[in-house]
């Protein structure tokens, strides 16, 4: 394949590698942020003696959607079990949460 070739291959997907790299790295960059509010929330909670499982949960429940999309795409196995046990951990935090403020 030549220059013009791959230059045009690009042209007609449209994508960008340059630009998917970008948003990538700033998704990443905000999942990292997230968890790091996420720890210090829950630092807070336990420290002042409130209720917590609201925010693990939530973590939990974006691990799992983005496992099972993650696995919708590749097919591996080891990413399903990832997601589903993530599914069960946000349930439970969730359940955990909820009679802890009834």
């Amino acid at each position: 394949m030549d220059k013009e070739e791959i230059l045009n291959k690009y042209r007609t997907e449209n994508k960008d590698e340059g630009k998917n790299y970008e948003n990538k790295h700033a998704d990443d960059q905000g999942f990292y942020a997230l968890c790091f509010l996420a720890l210090l929330i829950m630092m807070y909670q336990i420290f002042n003696n409130l209720p917590f499982g609201d925010i693990t949960a939530l973590l939990f429940a974006f691990m799992a959607t983005g496992g099972f999309l993650r696995y919708r795409l590749r097919k591996e196995k080891g990413i399903l079990y990832f997601s589903i046990v993530n599914s069960f951990l946000c349930a439970a935090f969730l359940i955990w949460y909820v009679l802890q403020t009834l």
